[in-house]
């Protein structure tokens, strides 16, 4: 008698829209996909869907802000009786109720992403909830979605140790019932940097610092630019490689504002020769030709309490010497001398930091050897085997 495959649900955005859980609730079901054949289909999230092509693994797509369509989603699922679901979690992800709030002297409106409960309520299958963002001190309205999404969910997974401790502190939540598994990685292509460099008709004697996602004013690129008069006085050989899209609902908001912002910059302070754009949404393989030829990767994000950053995972895993803000994925990721930690807004720092690395050549290996040892352990067939396991444990229990 042939057994009937494991059927997994998921729901999240997915590839090919153009976002980072997209990205990687794609590479954990193929990581997934490497221990065991199983049957999936999707649950589509997203703003705006587009005329996208899932394949027909789309069982349902929901509208973001109709609730009508989370119940109708649910019913849909249900019908095709999974054995288990993935929910990928973000607040700003589904629609709900919003409310009026002050953060770093800014008027915000939050959605609290509550609909996802109508959905998650009428499920009848188990689910496990992979979290890519943990507010700290969060206010109490959201706070009861965490909870009663950990109430429904047979297991909560955190990418971080970080993660699991701020559920238990600020949310009351068992860390027990959080498991921590990393953002996965792809696993580097063993091509030489030289022959790399050449494909994308760069200098192989260029010294390369690299920044790569979804481009917007969150990544402090800015603060990179104002850095380079301070580096290419000592070091004009220095070269900042921009790699990625403006983020879809930026340009649909304003443009190329931002993007246009840093050239005109780059103009004034006389470094536009040492800049390269490259304005595209780039595949997983054209992606590691970038970090592969990079010499220091830089994330200089301005969000402090950032707990998953899918483009700094890529740079451990491929072994990179990489510059970062403190906001909270990266100070646990890059402790123990896997990378280096600069002050929120001080082009100063980031200026120091890289020209130190630039001049001591046994920091930058002793910190791409650190960085390439914890990466091995994030590639996506590891975190693949993490979440089969958990998912045994799950529909056994």
């Amino acid at each position: 008698m042939t057994k009937r495959k494991l059927r997994v649900g998921l729901i999240s955005s997915y590839v090919p829209m153009k976002c980072g859980i997209a990205t990687h609730s794609r590479d954990l079901l193929e990581g997934m996909l490497g221990h065991e054949n199983f049957d999936w289909r999707v649950i589509v999230a997203e703003d705006n869907m587009g005329p996208y092509d899932f394949n027909g693994r789309d069982i349902a797509r929901l509208d973001k802000e109709s609730q009508k369509s989370y119940i109708k989603a649910a019913t849909a699922m249900n019908k095709w009786n999974p054995d288990v679901v993935l929910l990928a979690h973000e607040f700003g992800l589904y629609g709900g109720n919003t409310f009026n709030a002050k953060r770093n002297g800014k008027d915000l409106r939050i959605i609290t992403g509550d609909y996802i409960l109508t959905l998650i309520n009428k499920l009848k299958a188990p689910i496990i909830t992979t979290l890519h963002t943990i507010i700290p001190e969060p206010d109490n309205i959201r706070k009861k979605v965490m909870r009663e999404i950990d109430k429904r969910s047979s297991m909560l997974v955190s990418m971080t140790d970080d993660g699991q401790s701020t559920l238990e502190f600020f949310y009351g939540i068992d860390k027990n019932h959080v498991a921590v598994i990393p953002h996965g990685v792809p696993q580097p292509m063993q091509r030489d940097k030289k022959m790399v460099v050449k494909d994308l008709n760069l200098d192989t004697k260029k010294f390369y610092l690299v920044v790569t996602g979804l481009i917007g004013p969150n990544k402090g690129i800015e603060l990179i630019i104002k850095a380079l008069p301070k580096i290419i006085t000592k070091h004009p050989e220095v070269i900042l490689m921009v790699v990625g899209q403006t983020h879809p609902t930026i340009l649909e908001e304003v443009g190329e504002v931002y993007r246009e912002s840093l050239i005109e910059l780059a103009k004034q302070l006389g470094v536009s020769s040492h800049i390269q754009f490259l304005n595209e949404y780039l595949p997983t393989d054209r992606l590691v030709d970038y970090l592969t030829i990079a010499d220091v990767y830089l994330t200089i994000h301005s969000d402090p309490e950032q707990s998953a950053s899918g483009t700094l995972a890529y740079a451990l895993g491929c072994g990179l010497a990489s510059i970062s803000t403190p906001y909270r994925y990266a100070k646990e990721v890059l402790a123990d001398g896997r990378g280096f930690l600069v002050p929120f807004g001080s082009s100063d720092a980031i200026a120091k930091q890289i020209n130190t690395l630039i001049e001591d050549k046994k920091l930058m290996e002793s910190t791409r050897q650190k960085a390439k040892l914890f990466g091995c352990s994030m590639s996506w067939s590891r975190v693949g085997e993490e979440y089969m396991n958990l998912v045994g444990v799950v529909i056994r229990e």
